[in-house]
């Protein structure tokens, strides 16, 4: 079973329960009274782009607002939800990344180790600034003075193919 492009409605049934949310397909079925259908043991969720949100095996679980639900008798052995699958032409699959997103992914990362270098940096160059730092911190300094020039030199347009450089110890 399959129902597409989940959107938030207000039934026009009095018998329904007022002040919650209710869903709609875009074929309009409402996604409560859909839950029968659903027989396979995983229900999962994906967006537009056909990349996989949610997983569950009790449907009720699944908030499906901007989804579409499908249910299936098997995951892959190594399926997650982090993004890097996607449900296309009935089957899931892993979700090949373009060079763009990759190439984002790699400055995403390259930030995030600048950031942590900047904040290990600062209290050692704050001991020397003082007069006040061991032998063990000016060579922590220095380990870590070079790890960010490293860093700062990797091109992030040769990604994936980059040669991180190893963190100081």
């Amino acid at each position: 079973m399959q129902l597409n492009n989940f959107i938030q409605y207000i039934p026009n049934d009095e018998k329904k329960i007022q002040n919650i949310q209710y869903f709609i397909s875009d074929n309009g079925i409402d996604f409560y009274e859909s839950f029968e259908k659903f027989k396979l043991k995983y229900k999962i969720g994906f967006d537009k782009q056909g990349i996989i949100r949610t997983v569950s095996e009790d449907i009720s679980a699944i908030y499906p607002l901007g989804l579409s639900i499908v249910d299936i008798a098997f995951l892959p052995d190594d399926f997650n939800i982090d993004g890097q699958w996607v449900f296309k032409n009935g089957e899931i699959k892993q979700y090949i990344f373009t060079l763009e997103e990759v190439v984002f992914f790699a400055n995403q990362q390259k930030k995030t180790l600048l950031d942590k270098a900047a904040a290990t940096i600062a209290p050692l160059q704050d001991a020397i600034d003082l007069g006040i730092a061991t032998d063990k911190e000016l060579k922590q300094l220095n380990a870590w003075k070079q790890y960010r020039v490293d860093l700062n030199r990797i091109d992030t347009a040769n990604a994936p193919d980059i040669a991180w450089p190893e963190k100081p110890q």
